[in-house]
Formats: structure tokens, C-alpha cells, sequence
């Protein structure tokens, strides 16, 4: 039997038109869609499931035995694949649903009811503007036990399938991608701020940061801009999807999921496939982001497809 549970919705962002031929869905239509295509997901209907996708469309399986890029044709055979892993006997949404407008994103947790028990499935949509999905990611948290990027502030061994150390300041960039987010850590020599800033231009200028401290109160973190070449400041719309950090066991680490393409000018698309510059700077004890940096470097960031 089907159950389900909506919980709250929150629309980021404006609504625009955009072209004289194709119309930005607005936030009610991108969680109408995306309850609709969790529906079918939670009721096992394979045929259904698969007709949200465009044939150009892509699917990202993360924490799951298929897990790995599908497209095109490929993409009924891995939904089919993950339904002979697990009888589906209905769902819930739970915690938060976001909609993006600007972007065509929604992010939603579901807990499928299966033959195996619970599976919890975290599910970041991307909509075109006529309501097929252009690409999908379903990152399984609970269920298959394999490791799986989870914003909880705690870095497993093989939870991040790559890692770069910047030699300069210590940072430890950790990631992950699907089609349509990106899953980070960092991990910092310091208990004070650590950031990353993503495909700068010119030093610091047209970089997309993430600034983000543990504090006594729990994790502050920011989305900034590279506004000039030795100067950020936080960006008007925040599109960071989730965090967690901690700095009880060790120096601070941060988790966090940021959208691969926004659309917001004042972030930086990131494309599978692609190799970017990542800016990284720590501060050993200050939690005020504008304390200037202890140290800093880069390290490079390849995407994959």
C-alpha cells in the first residue's frame, strides 16, 4: 500500500520568463512535478519512472549496487535494474522539498517501503521547462550499505570516490558528482572558517565560495562571490542544498551540496566530464568570515561523466 508525506516546500529565487518560446516553470510546478515522478518511484512503475526522461536525458545512481551514469536508452535499464534490488511498496517524503525556479531543481528525501526495509533515498531533479527531467541524481543514504556522500560533518574512508590535498595550506578537498549536484567536503588543519572557491577567473574574481565554521551554536556557512580579484562577498540567492560540519573530534570538517549549474550569475557552472581550479583557504581559530586567511592554495577538481 502507498504511503506518503509531504512535508514542507521552499521556493528559492524569482520567477522569469525567459525567451519568447519557452516559459520558467515556477516553484509550484517543479515540486508538482517532482511529487507526481516521486509517486511513481514510490509505487514501482517502471514505465511511468522512465517517461520523465528526455531521450537526451541523464541518471546518476550513487550508494547503490548499479550505482554510475546512465543515458539515453541506458537509463530504463538502470531504473530496471534498481527495481529487481528492491520490491517498492510505497514511500514518504521526508524533511524539507526545495524548488530552484531560475535552475528547473528540486531536492527532495524519500523513504522507500521495500522487501528489504527502509531505503532512503535522496533524489535532486533538474526540469526542463515543459516538465521532462533533464537529468537526475538518487543517492541512496540507507539500504545497500555501501559508502555514499552524507552532509553530516563526518568523512568516512571511502565515502568521497576523490580527494585532493592542497600541499600549501593543508585543505583537503574531498567530492563527488552526479548530473545535477555536486557532493564536497573539506577538511581543514584549523578549528576556525574554511572555504572553497570554484573556477576562478582572475585569482579570486568570478569564483563560486562556500565559506562555511563550526561554531558553539553549530555550522554557519555561506555562499559568496568572487567580486574582485582579493575580495568575495555572499552571493544574493544561497543555493548550498546541504551541509553538516563538525571540529569536536579533529579540526573542522564541512560537507555540503551545491547545484552543478545554478543558473544564478553569481555562482560557476560546473560540467561532468570537465576540470576546474579550486581555491581553498582555512583560518586555525577565527569563526568570523572576515578574518583574512591563515593560509591558502588550490588544488584541481575533474568531474565525472
Amino acid at each position: 500500500m502507498r504511503t506518503m508525506r509531504r512535508m514542507s516546500v521552499v521556493v528559492l529565487g524569482a520567477v522569469v520568463a525567459v525567451g519568447a518560446a519557452w516559459a520558467q516553470p515556477t516553484g509550484e510546478d517543479l515540486v508538482a512535478w517532482a511529487f507526481r515522478h516521486w509517486d511513481d518511484v514510490g509505487s514501482g512503475r517502471l514505465a511511468n519512472v522512465v517517461g520523465w526522461f528526455g531521450p537526451e536525458a541523464g541518471l546518476a545512481f550513487l550508494g547503490t549496487p548499479g550505482a554510475g551514469f546512465y543515458y539515453g536508452p541506458d537509463v530504463a535499464a538502470a531504473w530496471r535494474a534498481f527495481f529487481a534490488e528492491v520490491l517498492v511498496q510505497g514511500y514518504a517524503l521526508t524533511g524539507v522539498t526545495r524548488a530552484i525556479p531560475e535552475s528547473g531543481l528540486v531536492h527532495g528525501t524519500l523513504e522507500l517501503a521495500t522487501d528489504r526495509g527502509p531505503v532512503v533515498v535522496d533524489s535532486y531533479l533538474r526540469f526542463s521547462g515543459d516538465g521532462m527531467l533533464l537529468a537526475a541524481d538518487y543517492v541512496v543514504t540507507r539500504g545497500f550499505a555501501l559508502p555514499v556522500p552524507v552532509a553530516d560533518g563526518v568523512v568516512g574512508g571511502e565515502e568521497y570516490r576523490n580527494a585532493a590535498e592542497d600541499r600549501a595550506s593543508g585543505v583537503v578537498l574531498h567530492w563527488t558528482n552526479g548530473l545535477v549536484v555536486l557532493h564536497a567536503a573539506l577538511r581543514s588543519p584549523g578549528t576556525g572558517w574554511v572555504a572553497a572557491g570554484f573556477d576562478p577567473v582572475d585569482r579570486m574574481q568570478g569564483a563560486n565560495y562556500v565559506i562555511a565554521a563550526v561554531t558553539a551554536t553549530g555550522l554557519v556557512i555561506e555562499d559568496h562571490y568572487g567580486t574582485r580579484p582579493t575580495s568575495h562577498r555572499r552571493d544574493a540567492r544561497d543555493h548550498v542544498l546541504r551541509a553538516g560540519g563538525n571540529d569536536e573530534c579533529c579540526p573542522a570538517v564541512v560537507e555540503f551540496v551545491i547545484p552543478l549549474d545554478s543558473s544564478d550569475p553569481e555562482d560557476k557552472a560546473l560540467v561532468p566530464g570537465q576540470t576546474y581550479t579550486v581555491l581553498l583557504a582555512y583560518h586555525r581559530n577565527s569563526k568570523s568570515f572576515t578574518v583574512f586567511h591563515t593560509r591558502r592554495g588550490s588544488v584541481t577538481m575533474t568531474l565525472e561523466e
